[in-house]
């Protein structure tokens, strides 16, 4: 049995300004016709801000669809076909005020795959200088630092439950350790 699906029919239900959901049909692997729901969205990037002194920037921001505030590293949605190192920068900047001199790639992510096909990003930013933030029009969050072993204890708590951000803060965890 092949694990592959063909694709036998494309059906976009919902085209929005982020996100198209489709409801397609699939022939699967043992020659079964099935339908998959799916959100195809751009993907998004994030960073994980550690200055010079193993604070991390974390931001604050109410999440509608779980209707609470989640404790988040930044993050923004990718444009159609950006470089996702260049949507990092520009949501630390937006969302933070800082810009970086290192950036590198932490990891790579598909944080819900039996729904979206929605590649997320995680970026480590070094090497930190302060400024003025710039969010978006009707973005509102707060931002604030924090050092980094409260927001690990925070993830090993439960307290930190967004993926993107608990994700980050374990890979970094790895990193210390095997210094």
């Amino acid at each position: 049995m092949k694990l592959e699906e063909k694709t036998l029919k494309e059906n976009c239900i919902y085209n929005g300004k982020i996100l198209r959901v489709f409801n397609d049909e699939v022939k699967c692997g043992d020659g079964h016709i099935s339908k998959r729901e799916y959100v195809d969205h751009h993907g998004g990037a994030s960073i994980l801000a550690v200055d010079d002194d193993e604070n991390i920037y974390l931001v604050e921001q109410y999440r509608y669809a779980y209707r609470k505030v989640l404790k988040e590293i930044p993050a923004g949605k990718l444009e159609q076909n950006e470089d996702p190192m260049v949507c990092a920068k520009r949501e630390l900047k937006e969302e933070v005020g800082a810009t970086c001199k290192e950036m590198q790639l932490l990891a790579l992510i598909y944080p819900t795959p039996g729904y979206t096909n929605e590649p997320l990003y995680i970026y480590l930013a070094k090497g930190l200088e302060q400024g003025e933030d710039h969010l978006d029009e009707g973005e509102l969050l707060k931002a604030y630092k924090i050092p980094f072993d409260e927001a690990l204890r925070q993830v090993e708590s439960g307290e930190i439950k967004d993926g993107k951000t608990v994700v980050a803060i374990l890979k970094y965890a790895l990193m210390r350790q095997s210094k």
